[in-house]
């Protein structure tokens, strides 16, 4: 499989992209381009694929965009549908409550989980053997344009082609060497702790529990698993930073089954983060022959499903220069991805950072009130659950677009 042209003129036999970054929106935008006709190779710092970060949540969108890219059923496979979902108060009291059998009635998917590891390894089995090369840090970027290709500099090795995908997530050093002066991610003024533990004697149901200054989330997997994020403004996370039990001292007392969740979650299965999102978006998302999916486009809290819109730039990116082939239809389509993807992703990354400041409040009145609920445990009216899941959700594939 060629690894690069070198030519301005791209034969679409031999059109061929470098992806860094072998998370999911790398390996997913390997499959859309592969779908298209593209030679493509995956370069993947971590010695293995990276079986990190428990569960995850796939909305209609996310779905829409895996069956776009012929992998929807195998995903299907691996998980379960969430028929329920809620904000609970730390006393276990529903604050709301919303039954979502409308979801797939409104948006033709329902709302899965699944272990990360599972949707990452469904993702790479779509690709021909060999693609993802392992172990590959990248040390230098060269944009490329009209008359030169881009150029990935791997291990002292020069490679060649004419796309390059930055891919490599939230402090993505290939945004960095497209806007070297943009301000750097910064911290959301929060931090997480995430597991997966066994489910056996619990009965988890699939909710956000707010406190004040922290959030529980609890999402059922198969297999009798569960995931937890816990998350904790900065300021509480520092008085317990030096306990080896700081998220049980900071949660131990809320409603089942957290307690039990806590003391099964060990040191080796959890993972810490920093919550961090870019002070304001990029200007483009692309230069020369070089562009960005997933978080290294655009880093942000994960309120909104990041994970879905690392899939949906997978796809568009696909269809706007999955037919190049020269340099104009490129430029082109390139400008096409990030007319498409930038407003979107700017307006999604509001509302995180909305609903992080909404959820994580901490001033005791401004916590009872919201605390207190509208609709005091009742279910959520479907309309109101509807126009939450249209903005985040609503997002369908260029084909169905223009099928229309």
């Amino acid at each position: 499989m060629p690894l690069g042209t070198g030519v301005s003129r791209m034969n679409k036999k031999t059109r061929t992209a470098h992806i860094v970054g072998a998370g999911i929106a790398g390996l997913a935008t390997a499959i859309g381009l592969a779908n298209r006709g593209w030679s493509v190779r995956v370069f993947e710092r971590s010695p293995v694929l990276r079986t990190t970060g428990g569960g995850i949540g796939l909305t209609p969108n996310g779905l829409h965009a895996l069956n776009a890219l012929g992998v929807g059923e195998s995903v299907r496979r691996c998980s379960v549908v969430q028929e329920e979902g809620g904000v609970r108060a730390p006393s276990g009291r529903f604050i709301a409550r919303s039954r979502l059998e409308f979801v797939e009635r409104r948006y033709g998917e329902s709302i899965r989980s699944l272990l990360r590891t599972d949707l990452a390894q469904a993702l790479e089995a779509a690709l021909p053997e060999g693609t993802v090369r392992y172990g590959a840090r990248v040390e230098d970027i060269r944009p490329g344009d009209a008359a030169t290709p881009a150029e990935l500099i791997v291990a002292g090795e020069s490679l060649t082609s004419d796309l390059v995908v930055g891919a490599d997530g939230i402090r993505s050093a290939v945004r960095r060497c497209l806007y070297p002066d943009h301000p750097p991610v910064r911290s959301c003024g929060a931090v997480s702790w995430r597991a997966v533990v066994p489910a056996s004697g619990m009965a988890p149901v699939a909710a956000e529990t707010w406190g004040a200054g922290l959030r529980l989330s609890i999402l059922p997997l198969p297999g009798d698993r569960v995931h937890f994020s816990a998350l904790a403004c900065s300021s509480l996370w520092r008085s317990v930073r030096d306990s080896p039990d700081g998220p049980a001292r900071l949660f131990g007392d809320w409603h089942d089954p957290i307690p039990l969740m806590l003391r099964r979650a060990t040191h080796e299965t959890t993972y810490f983060d920093q919550i961090e999102e870019l002070p304001r978006p990029l200007d483009g998302f692309a230069r020369g022959r070089v562009v960005l999916v997933g978080d290294a486009a655009h880093p942000m809290a994960p309120n909104v499903g990041v994970a879905n819109l690392a899939l949906e730039d997978a796809v568009e990116l696909a269809h706007t220069v999955g037919d190049a082939g020269d340099w104009d239809a490129l430029r082109a389509g390139l400008a096409r991805y990030d007319r498409v993807r930038r407003p979107r992703t700017i307006r999604m990354s509001r509302m995180s950072r909305r609903m992080g400041r909404f959820a994580e409040m901490r001033a005791p009145l401004a916590v009872a009130a919201r605390n207190g609920g509208v609709w005091l445990g009742g279910f959520l009216p479907e309309v109101v659950s509807r126009r939450f899941m249209d903005s985040m959700a609503g997002w369908t594939p260029p084909a169905a677009r223009t099928a229309r």
